[in-house]
């Protein structure tokens, strides 16, 4: 018999959890937020043609957690 367990899933960070964010789609690096980036902001690591100064990725934010109940076989 199966039970439910309690799981946290750990979100991933937006661009608006970035210290250079700035409003809408527009952060210090760039005026509009490439998509690549804007999907994966966590992925901004390195500097990418097209962007202002060496701005990358950086948050002092907590990770936001999404918690949900699974099927267990425990």
């Amino acid at each position: 018999m199966g039970c439910l367990i309690d799981v946290e899933n750990p979100l991933p960070f937006s661009c608006e959890d970035c210290k250079h964010y700035k409003e809408g789609v527009k952060c210090a690096a760039f005026d509009i937020i490439p998509l690549e980036i804007y999907g994966n902001a966590e992925g901004h690591t390195q500097v990418i043609d097209g962007q202002y100064g060496n701005y990358l990725f950086e948050t002092d934010r907590e990770r936001n957690v999404l918690r949900i109940y699974e099927m267990s076989d425990i």
